[in-house]
């Protein structure tokens, strides 16, 4: 795989060289300090890392997707991939009650909590998950240049890709022959729901694709934790 050009374009900062043995050894101290910690994934590339990183880490935990209703059909279809790749984790899919309208042409900030922070919450709430790994990357958008590796809040959030740069995950992939978003290649760097997610543009932020005029840059899940 080769970067993008808009992945290049829209970085004012080079690749880190990453050293794949940090985010291990992140991700196995959270599987020993947290019984029950899970994985969250959108199925961004650095999602398609975590898992593998998870996988070598021999994580068996739940793997966790939340199915929105307004997914790309190939976001689907990578979801069963990964699933079908890594059979030693419990891959699981969580859908809202109410069913898709059109609830995102009115209020789609709305939408966002119905279809998908709600589920997510009421998961996490039900099953008193203590914490989650998740794939946030400081380069994935501006607002997330100051995230820490250990964040506190209702629960604990472990991001162990934080200092990836895009170059590093895709070498990652390209190395192991990871499977990853398809769209990716086509300057889609942050992955959502069809009516809200379009390409980035050269010279653009990597996740200025998502939630287009709507004056936000956040779905609401990542919204409200301490750092530490």
């Amino acid at each position: 795989m080769r970067s993008p050009r808009y992945a290049r374009l829209s970085l004012d900062w080079g690749p880190t060289l990453i050293d794949a043995s940090a985010s291990l050894a992140i991700i196995q101290e959270a599987i020993s300090t947290y019984p029950g910690v899970v994985v969250t994934t959108g199925l961004n590339i650095s999602g398609s890392v975590l898992l593998d990183l998870a996988s070598r880490s021999d994580f068996a935990g739940a793997v966790v997707f939340v199915d929105t209703g307004y997914h790309f059909p190939q976001t689907l279809s990578l979801w069963e991939e990964l699933r079908d790749r890594y059979v030693t984790m419990h891959f699981i899919t969580l859908c809202a009650d109410n069913p898709p309208d059109t609830l995102y042409r009115s209020d789609p900030e709305l939408c966002c909590s119905l279809n998908k922070v709600a589920p997510l919450e009421d998961y996490l709430a039900e099953h008193r998950v203590p914490a989650v790994l998740n794939a946030r990357t400081r380069v994935s958008s501006p607002g997330r240049r100051d995230l820490r590796v250990v964040e506190h809040g209702s629960r604990v959030r472990i991001n162990p890709l934080v200092e990836w740069s895009y170059e590093d995950l895709e070498d990652y992939l390209e190395d192991r022959g990871i499977p990853y978003h398809p769209l990716y290649r086509e300057g889609y760097l942050s992955m959502g729901c069809w009516p809200c997610t379009g390409p980035v543009q050269p010279g653009q932020d990597p996740r200025s694709g998502r939630f287009k005029g709507q004056g936000r840059s956040e779905c609401g899940i990542w919204l409200g934790a301490d750092k530490a």
